[in-house]
């Protein structure tokens, strides 16, 4: 069966690869830009035509004649602060705010210790107030937002209205939270599980640069991936892939309470472990504990100063993530696995040991390296989702 192309599918992919070349540009001419993507220079003198219209790029002067002389080309040059993204990237302890041109340089950002666990609806209510707060500091309006996104844990599948968000995050609810902010500033809204917007961050500006398939694990708090598969984030069927979390083993099948992964070795799961084995101890010796209960940051200091009792939970986090990323790695095969959350405060352990049980599981290992951009891969990645959203929009343009 003969099959026909949609024009507008065409115009679509070449005013998309008009944009993206000239994003990546300082400056650059119609000519080179025809060389470059082997286009007609009809065909791209029409395309940089309905670039200038919208706005998001601009002449900025004139280049160098070529060696033949002739008339000096025009310079064309994308439009950073053609439209603003607001980045709001949700924490156990914290909420993050962030304001960033269509560029990625973030203009301004703050945080503001108050989570939605007490009361999710004043939470609400605070992040309406910390995008206005962003937007008037920088003395722009909504009406120049390309998007706001929102970074959440756990299952955010938006086109079905299905969340599944762990209990510990509290009422989190979503569709609120979206219908809010789009009625207080009339923007689109788009919501990103944590671990997706961080796999998203270092593939564009961290670790996984110049890399087509990897894989992102992000342990702490929570126990997750986001997958990089042939340039793209996959998030599966129901957006809800890299849920490795839920990884179970034999073992701990008829387990109640600890069967998945994340219920194993969690920030919360190895503290309660910690203390408990804590209290068990005091009762046996009668004697008092000094301190209160051990706090992940007192957890951290304890195992850089070589605590035994601490030490074995350690090893029992590199262990159970090492087996549940070298299962992921070997059935994805990607290029690289990078590491990030919480638990990079045991890096000096974990990474290599991590390396080791890939290089010496995996039926073709690769490299195992710590995310590069910390606390900022969330905001990157939310950032990069916006970008690709409006130009998508602006390109689908009749």
């Amino acid at each position: 069966m003969k099959k026909t192309v949609n024009t507008s599918h065409v115009r679509f992919i070449n005013l998309r690869a008009v944009l993206d070349a000239i994003y990546h540009q300082e400056s650059i001419s119609k000519a080179e830009l025809a060389r470059m993507l082997n286009m007609s220079k009809p065909s791209m003198a029409d395309n940089v035509t309905d670039l200038l219209e919208i706005g998001i790029i601009r002449e900025i002067g004139e280049g160098a004649c070529g060696k033949g002389g002739g008339r000096k080309p025009t310079l064309l040059s994308f439009c950073d602060d053609f439209k603003y993204i607001i980045a709001m990237d949700f924490h156990y302890h914290h909420s993050f705010f962030a304001l960033s041109n269509l560029k990625g340089k973030v203009l301004n950002e703050f945080t503001i210790h108050q989570t939605p666990m007490s009361n999710f609806r004043a939470w609400t209510q605070m992040c309406v107030n910390a995008v206005s707060t962003l937007l008037s500091a920088q003395n722009i309006t909504s009406q120049d937002l390309a998007a706001i996104a929102v970074s959440a844990p756990g299952i955010l599948n938006t086109k079905e209205d299905q969340y599944i968000i762990s209990s510990k995050f509290g009422e989190f609810n979503v569709a609120y939270l979206e219908k809010e902010l789009k009625q207080a500033f009339q923007a689109p809204v788009l919501i990103k599980n944590s671990t997706n917007a961080a796999a998203l961050g270092e593939f564009y500006y961290g670790s996984g640069q110049n890399c087509e398939n990897l894989l992102y694990v992000s342990c702490g708090q929570g126990v997750g991936s986001g997958l990089i598969l042939r340039g793209k984030l996959y998030e599966g069927s129901h957006l809800a892939a890299g849920e490795f979390g839920f990884f179970m083993t034999p073992d701990n099948l008829e387990s109640k309470t600890g069967g998945r992964l994340e219920d194993r070795i969690s920030i919360d799961s190895i503290l309660e472990a910690i203390n408990s084995g804590l209290e068990a101890e005091q009762a046996v010796s009668g004697q008092s504990r000094e301190g209160g209960k051990v706090s992940f940051p007192a957890m951290i200091e304890r195992w850089k100063s070589k605590d035994p009792y601490i030490q074995p939970f350690v090893d029992k986090i590199c262990l159970e993530l090492g087996c549940a990323v070298t299962s992921l790695q070997s059935f994805f095969d990607c290029q690289l696995i990078i590491i990030g959350g919480e638990y990079l405060a045991f890096a000096q352990q974990m990474i290599p040991e991590i390396n080791r049980l890939v290089q010496s599981c995996c039926p073709i290992p690769v490299p195992v390296v710590a995310a590069s951009l910390g606390d900022n891969g969330t905001v990157l990645g939310l950032i990069a989702t916006c970008r690709e959203f409006y130009f998508k929009n602006i390109c689908s343009r009749e």
